[in-house]
C-alpha cells in the first residue's frame, strides 16, 4: 500500500511539473518530493565539481552527438536493453527533456555488451510496456553506445562508486562540471527524485536542493549503497 501511495503521490507531482512546463518550465515548483533514503545524493558526494569526463569515444545510435560544457546545461543518463527495469527512468529523463526542450542537451548512454544491443533498444520505442507500468517507451534525445564502457568508467571513477550502471544520471552545468549525480532504479524513477528542481535551478541559476552531508554509516550500510548502485553486469531485465 506504502509502495502505491508513494507512485500516486510521485504521479501528482510528475502531472505539476508538466502543467508547469506548459505555461512556465522555469516556474518553480509548489512541492519537489523528498527522494528515498537508499538514492539521496548528499552534499559531499565525490562526483560534485568534477570536470564532466570526454564524450569524444561514445558511438551515436539515435540523433546526432552532443556537446557538453559549451554553455548549455546536460543531463546524462546511462542505460541497457537487457536492464528492463530502469526503462522507467528512460522514460522519465525523456520527459525532462520534454519539459526544457532546447534549453538542455540530454543524451542516453548505453551500457550494453553490443552496439547491437543499443540498436536493438531503438525498435522497443514507442510500444507500450504495461507489464512495468510504461504506457508508451518514450525517448525525445539522442542515445549513443558506449564503446568499451570507457564513459561509464570515466564517470564511476569520477563518483568514487564501486559500480555504475543503468539509471544512474547526471548533470553537468555550462562550464563543464557534474553538479547533481541522482540513481534511479526499478519502481523508483526520476518522478519520484530532484533530478527535474535541479535543473531547473541550474538554468535559472538557483542554489541547488542539498541534502546535507552523508550521513555515517557501518559496513553493512555501505555494502547495501553499493548494491543500489547496481552494475549492468547483472541481468536486470532481458
Amino acid at each position: 500500500n506504502n509502495n502505491n501511495n508513494n507512485k500516486h503521490d510521485s504521479h501528482n507531482v510528475l502531472t505539476k511539473l508538466n502543467n508547469m512546463a506548459d505555461s512556465d518550465p522555469l516556474a518553480a515548483p509548489s512541492s519537489v518530493p523528498k527522494p528515498s533514503p537508499a538514492y539521496t545524493t548528499y552534499e559531499d558526494d565525490a562526483a560534485l565539481g568534477k570536470d564532466v569526463p570526454s564524450l569524444e569515444t561514445l558511438e551515436y545510435v539515435k540523433g546526432d552527438p552532443i556537446e557538453v560544457g559549451k554553455g548549455t546545461p546536460t543531463v546524462i543518463m546511462f542505460f541497457a536493453k537487457f536492464a528492463k527495469g530502469d526503462y522507467g527512468t528512460v522514460v522519465g529523463v525523456s520527459e525532462i527533456a520534454d519539459r526544457f526542450k532546447e534549453k538542455i542537451n540530454v543524451v542516453g548512454i548505453s551500457v550494453d555488451p553490443n552496439k547491437g544491443d543499443a540498436e536493438g533498444f531503438l525498435k522497443k520505442i514507442g510500444t507500450a510496456m504495461p507489464e512495468i507500468d510504461i504506457p508508451m517507451l518514450s525517448v525525445s534525445y539522442p542515445l549513443a553506445f558506449d564503446a568499451g564502457k570507457t564513459v561509464k568508467e570515466a564517470f564511476r571513477t569520477a563518483s568514487g562508486l564501486a559500480s555504475l550502471g543503468a539509471s544512474a544520471t547526471f548533470i553537468i552545468d555550462g562550464a563543464g562540471k557534474i553538479v547533481w549525480r541522482e540513481q534511479f532504479g526499478q519502481g523508483y524513477t526520476p518522478s519520484m527524485g530532484q533530478l527535474s528542481e535541479q535543473v531547473r535551478r541550474v538554468l535559472v541559476g538557483e542554489a541547488l536542493l542539498t541534502n546535507g552531508p552523508k550521513p555515517k554509516a557501518d559496513d553493512d550500510d555501505e555494502e547495501e549503497e553499493e548494491m543500489d548502485m547496481g552494475d549492468v553486469d547483472d541481468d536486470l531485465g532481458f
